[in-house]
């Protein structure tokens, strides 16, 4: 760890839509010294000097000893290459997810931050979305039964070495993982390839070992972009719009919930007037709005402080893996027995599937 009196020197690795965001915000912080954009291509670092006024190498290795900490925003099957020389040079590392190409790399990673003393954080952004650190805590006391989850956009040309699971999907697998204290059990996956070798669409069903069910949907083939879950609990149905921040709760009235008064045994006449009072006299729905915040720029203020010894990283390297590891089987039921593009059903037992 630097000196809790001591600014980390950071040097941001990958000069892409991304990485210039990072740099961006790493410029402006105040908890952190940028020293540069490291990129091979000579637009990508034009457009990081004309744009952010920010130094720029075209090889990240020239900063052996002269950085602290890096945030990796290179393309994927870099992230093992680079977080591999990173942790190796005893440099505190922040990884864009997925944490690498392979559970074996991702495995490595983990393994060199630990021998060498390091901070990895894997870039999970939607861990610190406003709305989802309204909703988390409160999960945290309730028994989650079922969540579905949507993230979808039109095609942007960004993140192409990957598919819509490791691109999108693995936001909402991380998050899950999270919400649900139970091992994953069973994986149905479909997928579709339509502009690429890669899949633009899926849609997987996890089944978990306390029987709770998670159903995501991801996409970069839609016309209208959404980033939504629902969480169902015991208690009622959390509905969470991570764009727009508006969280909705839908929970029963005491003599609903304890099952004191049902619509079913109403007589006809008035069970056909449920629906006009459902929710007022059956169901509460409150609708709120997490209070605004930039969550890359709160990502990287818990990796600063991280590195000064400040606290933990919510999303560690062990996390990133796990992430990995079940968008891998996600991935590995998409391609079972896929004779040709287009939509596949597959399924398979968790056990059957890859390992490190």
């Amino acid at each position: 760890m630097t000196s809790q009196t001591t600014r980390p020197r950071i040097g941001v690795i990958g000069g892409g839509h991304l990485g210039r965001i990072h740099a961006k915000l790493a410029s402006a912080e105040s908890n952190c010294e940028l020293v540069g954009v490291a990129d091979p291509s000579n637009d990508s670092r034009y457009l990081v000097e004309s744009q952010l006024n920010v130094p720029t190498v075209s090889d990240y290795r020239q900063w052996a000893g002269a950085i602290d900490g890096a945030i990796i925003a290179a393309p994927t099957f870099l992230h093992y290459e680079i977080g591999s020389w990173c942790l190796s040079q005893g440099i505190h590392t922040l990884i864009e997810k997925p944490i690498a190409s392979s559970l074996q790399e991702a495995n490595e990673l983990v393994q060199l931050a630990k021998s060498h003393k390091c901070v990895l954080q894997v870039g999970h952004v939607e861990r610190f979305n406003p709305a989802w650190l309204q909703v988390r805590p409160q999960l945290a006391a309730q028994s989650v039964r079922f969540i579905e989850a949507a993230r979808e956009g039109t095609y942007t040309g960004r993140s192409i070495d990957i598919g819509i699971v490791m691109d999108l999907m693995i936001h909402d697998i991380d998050l899950v993982l999270s919400a649900v204290n139970s091992p994953v059990e069973r994986v149905h996956a479909y997928g579709w390839s339509v502009l690429g070798e890669h899949e633009d669409f899926a849609t997987a069903c996890l089944q978990f070992q306390n029987g709770a069910i998670a159903q995501l949907r991801a996409s970069r083939i839609s016309p209208v972009a959404k980033r939504q879950m629902q969480v169902y609990t015991e208690e009622g149905l959390i509905e969470i719009d991570f764009g727009s921040g508006v969280i909705t709760r839908t929970t029963p009235h005491l003599d609903v919930a304890d099952g004191s008064r049902q619509a079913d045994q109403l007589p006809p006449e008035l069970r056909a007037n449920v629906k006009d009072v459902l929710f007022t006299d059956w169901l509460s729905r409150l609708e709120t709005k997490a209070v605004p915040g930039n969550a890359i720029e709160s990502e990287q203020k818990e990796f600063f402080n991280a590195i000064q010894g400040s606290g933990q990283v919510t999303v560690t390297g062990e996390l990133g893996y796990q992430a990995l590891a079940v968008a891998m089987i996600i991935l590995d039921q998409i391609a079972l027995n896929r004779p040709s593009r287009g939509i596949i059903p597959a399924a398979a037992m968790f056990g059957n599937t890859r390992a490190a």
